[in-house]
């Protein structure tokens, strides 16, 4: 596998952002354990994904014939808890089937979906009721267990509200639209609602277009690279109320959803409201339309 390549130094960049400096060492070490793992796994490594901000993607093959994907994270934390959850959603089909997992080199081989576009990329959406069969069906088979990596939700919305009031600190174009005040409102709104009484689902916890590839007629949607974490069942859905939609078309989207889901669509609005101040200044930093920003902040707290 070719170390110079432009994917490989772009996600070096990304775990380094990510991680910090405990990322060089481990990058230095990358070519014998790919090795080690080739070998043990019978893989024949192709190259790397220009995607993930939190591991290493490998595009490779198995035995010579089976396509598969190698995941690589210094964040042995992560990739043990997305073994778990892929392997409590296996029955799902829902899911990219688990072959091999390492935790001590944090390694993880997946089978290889053959259409690698997520969703957010494709040319033709993902019919609503489509979405609300795959979160339906992860949510009927996980085990909403808190360990193996598996966190409450409360503490995957505390990184996530954190993040993006740091990733928008004053300076910067997201801030600029959105006030920090926003932000801390929404934030204060998501913890509200994390910390809630809901019966708790085992939840992706970062289900949103970029982590879904459409499966084919059979199969169905198929969701990547979770986050997981246990809690309330209507936080899967918030990206898609919202997302390549206008804004008049949201409420009945919720609706659609929530019922779909069988959650309350009150509270699924609520969890919309609570991260549109972030999504507004993501949208800002990208460049977005100005209608866009002032939209999802017209439902911000």
């Amino acid at each position: 596998m070719d170390f110079s390549s432009d994917a490989l130094d772009a996600t070096r960049s990304r775990l380094y952002a990510r991680f910090g400096e405990r990322v060089l060492p481990w990058w230095r070490q990358l070519p014998g354990t790919l090795g080690e793992l080739a070998t043990r796994w019978d893989l024949v490594l192709d190259g790397a994904v220009a995607r993930g901000n939190t591991s290493l993607v490998v595009r490779c093959s198995r035995g010579g014939v089976r396509r598969a994907i190698l995941k690589l994270t210094p964040d042995v934390g992560i990739v043990g808890a997305e073994a778990f959850a892929l392997r409590s959603w296996q029955a799902s089909g829902r899911v990219p089937k688990v072959w091999e997992y390492d935790a001590a080199n944090g390694a993880l081989l997946l089978e290889a979906i053959p259409t690698e576009t997520p969703v957010a990329e494709a040319a033709d959406a993902v019919p609503l009721r489509e979405i609300a069969c795959l979160i339906t069906a992860l949510h009927s088979t996980g085990r909403p267990i808190v360990g193996s990596g598996v966190v409450p939700l409360a503490q995957r919305v505390e990184f996530i509200v954190n993040r993006g009031i740091e990733r928008h600190r004053p300076g910067t174009a997201g801030a600029h639209a959105v006030p920090t005040g926003r932000l801390e409102r929404g934030a204060e709104l998501a913890r509200d609602l994390a910390a809630g009484s809901e019966p708790p689902a085992l939840l992706h916890g970062d289900l949103q277009p970029g982590n879904v590839l459409p499966g084919g007629a059979a199969r169905g949607a198929v969701a990547i690279d979770p986050r997981p974490c246990a809690g309330d069942r209507a936080f899967d859905a918030v990206d898609w109320v919202l997302w390549q939609a206008a804004p008049e078309d949201w409420p009945a989207r919720c609706r659609e959803l929530a019922a779909a889901l069988q959650v309350d669509r009150h509270r699924l609005w609520q969890w919309c409201a609570a991260f549109a101040g972030i999504l507004a200044a993501n949208a800002a930093e990208r460049g977005d339309p100005p209608g866009k920003v002032d939209a999802l902040l017209a439902i911000a707290p």
